[in-house]
């Protein structure tokens, strides 16, 4: 298994770049800031809006379970911020 590593973005400087890169990869917009960056291998293969859910990521490496780790990780990080504000 490859290593994952799930990461909170403003989505400003190089992650801007990524996020572009992505949603053109995924044919589709990218996902409002801030979001949550699933990177395998130390590179980012998926973004998801923290607000909103969208999604982009990198049909061929962003396999079926990257997406679930990145939608729980989104999931979580939106409890912590209604239970101890943001």
């Amino acid at each position: 298994m490859d290593d994952i590593n799930i990461r909170v973005s403003t989505g400003d400087g190089d992650d801007a770049e990524s996020l572009r890169r992505l949603a053109e990869l995924d044919r589709s917009r990218p996902p409002a800031a801030p979001v949550v960056f699933a990177e395998v291998d130390g590179r980012p293969v998926a973004a998801m809006g923290l607000r909103d859910g969208h999604a982009v990521a990198d049909p061929a490496r962003a396999g079926s379970w990257v997406m679930t780790v990145l939608s729980l990780r989104r999931l979580e990080t939106r409890a912590i911020i209604a239970v101890f504000g943001a």
